[in-house]
């Protein structure tokens, strides 16, 4: 069985509760699903294409279209976590700053 299918039908987890580095594994996890996700839409999708009979020149540009879907999909949430995962250790550090003085 493909792993992603796993992740996908596993239903929600909990993620490294009480970690030290619990805030990157959530922002891992954020951008592991949708990739996951997507892998495997498009690898049914791929199949559906081999099995219709669909001509080579078709399914390499499916192959094709996927890597630049695939490429465009993981910078773009890439940089959405980065700066979510940036604004949690802003807060997270005004947090430790604001216990060292009490």
């Amino acid at each position: 069985m493909n792993i992603n299918v796993i992740i996908i039908l596993g239903g929600p987890k909990p993620i490294c509760r009480n970690t030290k580095y619990r805030a990157w594994y959530k922002s891992m996890h954020d951008i592991g699903v949708p990739l996951s996700s997507t892998n495997v839409e498009h690898t049914l999708n791929f199949h559906k294409l081999f099995k219709d009979g669909t001509s080579i020149d078709e399914m390499i540009n499916c192959i094709y279209a996927f890597i630049k879907y695939y490429d465009t999909l993981k910078n773009d949430l890439f940089n959405e976590h980065k700066t979510i995962f940036t604004e949690r250790m802003k807060i997270k550090q005004k947090l430790d700053m604001s216990t060292k003085f009490v």
